[in-house]
């Protein structure tokens, strides 16, 4: 009975149902991310030069494409199950299109330059409209998980879509090093330019990150398929073969001495380390699965930070790096960026410990007091439109 709750779809107060093994697979994600996030912003550069340091900053590179590939997964077990209901604009889509307009928001607020709509407008630079618009995980899932909706919408035929989601994924790969070849900004307003590449400044623009998003959704699919048939063990092995197989290929193919495109990138274009990137979470994803199998029900505090992983992730960037709302009051600011390695694990640990407090209090006004719940975000959102408009610095 512990073996099915775990690997089985879990019915929450919300109605939802969910995996435990991915809520396990997206808490470490986002424990990954919040180390590497204050190792990044407090240590001296002389020890981010080392040798430690930059096998450090493979895995932390992963943080990134593994919660785009974790938006995937989530994507495809809550829509699969009201596919019809996304035929349409019917109340479910619109509420959808709701909460991934929201995140876009979200995304878009952590990049203001100033606190203030009327300054932005009359004041605002080339540079800060460039900052503005930067594209983050958050407006990467956002836009992808949007265009996933038109591809549901417009093609309706699960086959259409599943073989435009996979044809996408293929192509974002091979296509990235040519799209970081051209200057969208030539011919883009900044809003649009920004979505492609990252060469004015977006950390995670479309090309290539949305492609892990789109192969968390394959990985999904195939998953829900392998439930239904009951051979979850098996398809689990070969997503972990598959996985191995997709690394060495792109080790492989990096070493060969043939260069295809013009200017050759590892760490940012190279479909060699999208493919390896990709094998990881691959394996990473069936790692957990075999975890969760032979593990207890776990309690709350093992996967709340998967669940509330969108106010985990826009909670720490605020106390951590701070935003145009708090720009003086974070912890960049208060500690300084040049400390020990002592002293950032210490940071690191109490960050650890208040996103994981605040993330069970947040779940637990959202499944014990809804309306409460709902309330606080209200005001929340109330006081942030009343002050960005109202504000004349």
């Amino acid at each position: 009975m512990a073996e099915h709750r775990i690997l089985s779809p879990e019915n929450t107060s919300s109605g939802k149902q969910r995996y435990v093994f991915i809520d396990l697979y997206r808490s470490a994600v986002i424990f990954l991310m919040l180390e590497g996030h204050v190792f990044r912003a407090f240590l001296p550069l002389n020890l981010q030069g080392s040798p430690w340091f930059q096998f450090h900053e493979f895995f932390h590179g992963l943080s990134a494409p593994a919660f785009l590939f974790g938006a995937g997964l989530t994507f495809v077990i809550s829509t699969k199950r009201r596919w019809e209901d996304y035929h349409h604009w019917d109340p479910p889509l619109a509420k959808r299109f709701r909460r991934l307009l929201l995140v876009i928001l979200l995304g878009l607020s952590l990049h203001l330059p100033y606190f203030s709509f009327r300054k932005i407008i009359i004041e605002g630079t080339s540079a800060e409209y460039l900052q503005l618009f930067q594209l983050d995980v958050l407006h990467c899932i956002g836009i992808g998980l949007l265009s996933l909706h038109a591809l549901i919408f417009f093609f309706k035929k699960e086959s259409r879509f599943y073989l435009l989601v996979f044809s996408t994924i293929v192509f974002v790969c091979f296509s990235t090093p040519i799209m970081w070849e051209i200057d969208f900004l030539k011919f883009l307003p900044p809003v649009l330019a920004q979505m492609f590449n990252g060469n004015n400044g977006s950390p995670f623009p479309l090309y290539p990150y949305v492609g892990f998003l789109y192969a968390g959704v394959i990985v999904s699919w195939e998953f829900l398929v392998a439930v239904e048939c009951k051979r979850e063990k098996k398809f689990m092995s070969w997503l972990t073969v598959s996985g191995m197989i997709l690394i060495i290929f792109g080790y492989i193919f990096d070493i060969i001495p043939i260069q295809i495109y013009p200017t050759y990138n590892y760490w940012f274009t190279s479909p060699n380390y999208f493919l390896v990137r990709m094998g990881s979470l691959m394996v990473i994803v069936a790692g957990f699965w075999y975890f969760a199998k032979y593990l207890k029900p776990p309690k709350k505090i093992w996967t709340v930070l998967g669940i509330e992983s969108l106010f985990v992730y826009v909670l720490h960037l605020l106390v951590l790096y701070g935003s145009a709302m708090n720009s003086t009051e974070n912890l960049q600011v208060y500690l300084g960026t040049n400390l020990s390695l002592i002293q950032t694990s210490v940071v690191f640990i109490g960050l650890f410990l208040l996103m994981l407090l605040a993330a069970l209090m947040w779940n637990y006004l959202k499944e014990n007091h809804f309306n409460f719940y709902r309330i606080v975000q209200l005001v929340i959102a109330g006081v942030f439109l009343f002050f960005f408009f109202t504000r004349d610095f």
